[in-house]
């Protein structure tokens, strides 16, 4: 299997895509996720232990963790990249969304805009993920523009987009 049909693999299932990547010899003590995840390594290795059974996963090797399944995560010593897929039952709660950001390693931070502000097309060198807590944003990028509401949640890469906030009270 390579990433294309392992992403499409994942939206067929219901699965949100997430690509990310963890630093060199991160370890992640015994935890438990609240949606079930699946993941694809691109390059580096992530050690995946559950039941108390290490299991190394490399470049093309893909891994299940259901929710609710306690596991550790060890990283290797030249970091992990991979795509991963997660599936919750039910919408996502702000919570979850701000412990999934610092679990990969994001920073966290509150903020807003006003009313009818609009960004001029830009571009960023890192990766953004947006939850919507009020009001409305749409996001243009790629030749087309998706809006996006209070609970709804988007990512974007590094590249162009440009955002018009619209605030409804």
């Amino acid at each position: 299997m390579d990433r294309l049909e392992f992403e499409a693999g994942l939206r067929r299932e219901g699965y949100s895509v997430v690509n990310a990547s963890l630093t060199p010899n991160l370890r992640v003590a015994n935890h438990c996720c609240d949606f079930d995840a699946k993941l694809f390594v691109l390059g580096g290795e992530i050690t995946v232990t559950r039941d108390n059974k290490p299991e190394i996963f490399r470049a093309g090797q893909c891994c299940e963790v259901p929710a609710n399944c306690m596991h550790a995560e060890h990283v290797g010593p030249e970091g992990v990249a991979y795509v991963s897929g997660r599936r919750r039952n039910g919408p996502i709660t702000r919570e979850a969304f701000e412990s999934d950001l610092r679990r990969e390693g994001f920073e966290v931070v509150h903020g807003g805009q006003t009313a009818g502000f609009t960004e001029d097309m830009h571009a960023h060198d890192f990766d953004v993920r947006i939850m919507v807590l009020g009001g409305e944003i749409t996001v243009c990028r790629n030749g087309g523009s998706e809006t996006f509401r209070a609970g709804d949640h988007c990512e974007s890469g590094t590249g162009r987009c440009r955002l018009h906030h619209y605030w409804q009270g």
